[in-house]
């Protein structure tokens, strides 16, 4: 067993190897602990579960390992397997602070008043070209949300060893896509710019319903792009600066007019 321990000399931190029995019972004995605290209370199905959740060494031919390798992980999730409840789940919660609205508003993983200025700012444009936009349709409004936040609490959830892939993805914005993709909070120049919402409004301009998601899109791409430039103008090879702050200040005009152009179309062929 190799971990690290305390020198009984100096207190200090070391890795250090030990061996024999008085070594594997010990952290047999806690993860025999983490899977009575995981739901299974029976002695005899403790020792199932650590049995069942062994490594198989190969090349054992005396058996020297057992049942195999002691492995917590594999121990621990065989034990929670189909006995986690609301219960477990709302206790993790709790005790991980994301039932404390102090997470949300300080606790880094999503930045709130920026987010909610994105999507406020998204409905303000909007309100500016209502003269060309519809009063309000689910589509226009998907595109106002998309483009300027995203789903972005689903940023801040963690569901146990569930992949945080997904939710990285589906709380970002399309301006934060590339980041999200490459798993950097740094804004992509590419993702971060008129290109995408150009290429929504293409295609989409001549379908009734989805030409409004792409229009809302550029609106609040342009909003989430202008929030940026104030709050946090941190653009990949482009740095945090003056060059960066101008870049997506006139991606995010450019944006507005893209929508404006789109609408106005829209409008002059009905």
């Amino acid at each position: 067993m190799l971990q690290q321990t305390i020198n009984p000399e100096t207190g200090e931190a070391v890795f250090l190897a030990f061996q024999g029995t008085s070594m594997a019972s010990p952290h047999v004995a806690g993860v025999a602990a983490l899977v009575k605290a995981s739901g299974v209370e029976d002695p005899d199905e403790i020792a199932q579960v650590l049995k069942q959740s062994a490594r198989v060494i190969q090349g054992d031919e005396l058996n020297h390992f057992g049942a195999g390798q002691l492995d917590a992980t594999a121990a621990v999730k065989l034990a929670q397997k189909g006995q986690i409840t609301f219960r477990d789940f709302f206790r993790w919660l709790r005790e991980n602070g994301y039932l404390n609205l102090r997470f949300w508003f300080d606790g880094g993983v999503v930045t709130l008043l920026p987010k909610i200025g994105m999507v406020l700012g998204s409905y303000l444009l909007a309100w500016l070209l209502r003269n060309y936009l519809p009063i309000f349709s689910f589509s226009l409004g998907g595109g106002l949300v998309a483009g300027s936040a995203g789903l972005f609490f689903l940023r801040g959830l963690y569901v146990f060893d569930a992949p945080q892939f997904p939710f990285r993805i589906l709380g970002s914005s399309i301006p934060e896509l590339g980041g999200a993709i490459q798993g950097s909070s740094l804004l992509n120049p590419i993702f971060a710019s008129v290109l995408l919402p150009l290429v929504l409004v293409a295609l989409l301009l001549g379908n009734s319903q989805w030409k409004w998601f792409a229009v809302g899109s550029a609106l609040g791409v342009a909003s989430c792009l202008a929030i940026s430039a104030i709050v946090s103008p941190e653009v990949l090879w482009l740095g945090s600066g003056a060059i960066a702050r101008t870049y997506l200040i006139v991606n995010a005009l450019l944006c507005v007019g893209l929508a404006y152009l789109g609408s106005k179309a829209e409008t002059q062929s009905a």
